[in-house]
């Protein structure tokens, strides 16, 4: 575990430039998902699986080269891909879609529950994984995720190029609207300050979107961990959430959530109210393959490898996470 270290104090005001006011951005249409996989029944059953709602409009493809040939003929908002694929493997996808349509969530979906194999695909870019088995619940569950954050990135944003220092802190309720506004808020400005690229911010976004909701789940309504992995512990969990954001005792405990910016870094620092838990050693190289295909336990995992340091206070009640400024290609 590493040790805690102080947030750096502010030194520096911020400076502002003219506020401008950004167009309102179109409604977007009905989203697009990319399912990308040689078996014919997977494709099969995660396009009924998408489509049955009529939430999201699908087109499949059954390898890499057809998946891609598909990406540069139209817009869409997500993509799903299988990792072992003839042709072009969903690796091969998955680099050259993070370099052509860096905007694009990438999900992945390998029957190979090994931590390095998914630490590879998180690393080349996947916002999330699938493990086969999985559940349809899930599979909705982490789609709707990645269109709503690439969605909300597209928001357009004011640019603050002569910011020199932010610190900002929140005390937020167990909300889940208040939670999205203060993510999009904290990582709005990275992109612009050149601290990481629209991809980066993203996956920002995403382990702020993880830390927060777990800061919500298990510290401010207490919901006993691992009630999710099955899917009558999902209907139980469910219930007990919408039960204590209802019960003022729950409802009234509030998340302090820290931001400090530089030019050089962000650092994020997010406390909840609850008893806290044994964190994991994230130096280790043995942890528990099993473990990968839990959806109890799957931020950690993702905030550690979208993130460049990541430690936890002795409690467990406290995550601070640093990403700093990319080196620029020479």
């Amino acid at each position: 575990m590493r040790e805690r270290k102080a947030m750096d104090s502010a030194t520096g005001d911020t400076e502002w430039l003219s506020k401008v006011q950004p167009a309102s951005p179109a409604k977007p249409g009905k989203p697009w998902i990319l399912v990308v996989d040689d078996e014919p029944e997977i494709r099969d059953l995660l396009t009924v699986a998408l489509t049955e709602a009529d939430q999201y409009q699908v087109k499949a493809a059954k390898d890499g080269r057809e998946g891609l040939q598909l990406l540069r003929s139209q817009s869409f908002d997500t993509v799903i891909t299988d990792l072992m694929m003839p042709e072009m493997d969903g690796s091969r996808l998955l680099d050259i879609t993070r370099h052509e349509f860096p905007a694009i969530p990438i999900i992945v979906v390998t029957g190979y529950a090994q931590m390095e194999t998914v630490i590879e695909a998180l690393q080349l870019g996947a916002a999330n994984f699938i493990t086969k088995p999985f559940r349809l619940t899930e599979i909705r569950e982490v789609v709707e995720k990645a269109v709503k954050r690439k969605r909300d990135r597209e928001i357009p944003q004011m640019v603050l190029p002569c910011l020199v220092q932010e610190r900002l802190v929140f005390q937020i309720p167990p909300s889940f609207e208040t939670k999205a506004g203060v993510v999009h808020y904290l990582t709005e400005k990275l992109v612009g300050l050149g601290i990481c690229d629209d991809p980066g911010g993203y996956f920002v976004s995403v382990s702020l979107d993880e830390a927060i909701t777990n800061a919500i789940f298990y510290g401010c309504l207490e919901v006993p961990p691992g009630l999710r992995e099955t899917e009558p512990g999902t209907e139980i969990f469910n219930q007990l959430v919408a039960e204590r954001l209802a019960d003022e005792r729950f409802r009234s405990k509030a998340i302090h959530v820290e931001m400090d910016l530089t030019p050089d870094r962000a650092l994020y620092r997010i406390t909840d109210p609850g008893p806290g838990f044994e964190p994991p050693d994230l130096k280790s190289e043995e942890l528990e393959s099993a473990g990968l295909s839990r959806l109890h336990g799957r931020g950690i995992l993702l905030i550690s490898c979208f993130m460049d340091e990541v430690w936890f206070n002795e409690k467990g009640n406290q995550i601070t996470m640093i990403k700093r400024k990319q080196e620029k290609a020479t």
